[in-house]
């Protein structure tokens, strides 16, 4: 496992690390948040055996190892190294590293697609990371990020920690966090930055579903921005407003349900 790090991925592979294993069983677990964007990629790109594939923020790795299982040859980057050990050990085959994606350690067109599943709005540069995937891919770039079609489920819990920031760390969040990228201008206006022209889009629902709040609120403590929240306001302070925040979107099963929908473009 090679490592290099700098700009926002020295600031956020610590944070997305600090709680890693517990980020890999709830987010990128089998309920986790990606499942039906990672299908439609996996679909579409026709990702398969001939094909080799960058996931660019890879997390813990259950992108690579889906598109492994299809016959890929499969690589992967994040920002966190405790994430990046977690996708070595479950894709011994892959070639994961840590690094920032604004400056991928790959030459030129090494790869037949690179992926970014809401990983490329936290680079502290989009055009910069966006260019980056273009340089190292020979096909299409695909921008997976968040929309604002609902602002219940995730954004709700989120938005429920705003008070719980440092207060000078808010402005770095809004240009470099999770909706970075969600209003259409700004993602338009960075893959235009970066050369790149949208292809295809489509908006795919992702439901994550959690068996109780217990869990869900683990998983929501695992969260980079929710660490940065966590150094602030101290972890009770999170929690407590987690669970409010939770209690409307639990069933009478006392499941948490969280809608989410996501962009998903194609771009060369």
């Amino acid at each position: 496992m090679r490592q290099e790090r700098a700009g926002s991925a020295g600031r956020w592979g610590p944070l997305f690390g600090a709680r890693a294993r517990t980020w890999a069983e709830t987010w990128e677990g089998p309920s986790g948040w990606g499942g039906p964007v990672y299908e439609h990629v996996l679909a579409a790109a026709r990702v398969g055996s001939g094909t080799n594939v960058l996931d660019s923020g890879c997390g813990a790795g259950r992108f690579i190892r889906l598109a492994a299982d299809r016959g890929a040859d499969v690589a992967g980057v994040d920002a966190s190294a405790e994430l990046v050990a977690i996708a070595a050990a479950t894709s011994p085959e892959a070639d994961v590293r840590v690094a920032d994606l604004e400056r991928l350690p790959w030459p030129d067109a090494s790869f037949d697609a690179v992926t970014g599943f809401s990983s490329f709005q936290f680079a502290d540069d989009h055009v910069r990371a966006l260019g980056e995937a273009r340089r190292v891919s020979r096909g299409p770039v695909w921008v997976v990020v968040p929309t604002r079609l609902s602002e219940s489920g995730i954004p709700q819990v989120f938005g429920s920690l705003i008070g719980l920031f440092p207060p000078e760390a808010l402005p770095d969040l809004r240009r470099s966090g999770m909706y970075a990228l969600s209003a259409a201008e700004n993602l338009a206006e960075a893959l235009d930055g970066a050369g790149l022209r949208i292809w295809t889009q489509d908006v795919v629902e992702a439901t994550v579903t959690f068996p109780d709040v217990a869990t869900a609120t683990r998983g929501f403590l695992s969260a980079g921005a929710t660490a940065l929240a966590i150094q602030h306001a101290g972890e009770d302070a999170v929690r407590a407003f987690v669970c409010e925040a939770l209690e409307p979107l639990t069933d009478q099963a006392g499941q948490v349900r969280l809608p989410g929908w996501f962009r998903v473009i194609e771009a060369r």
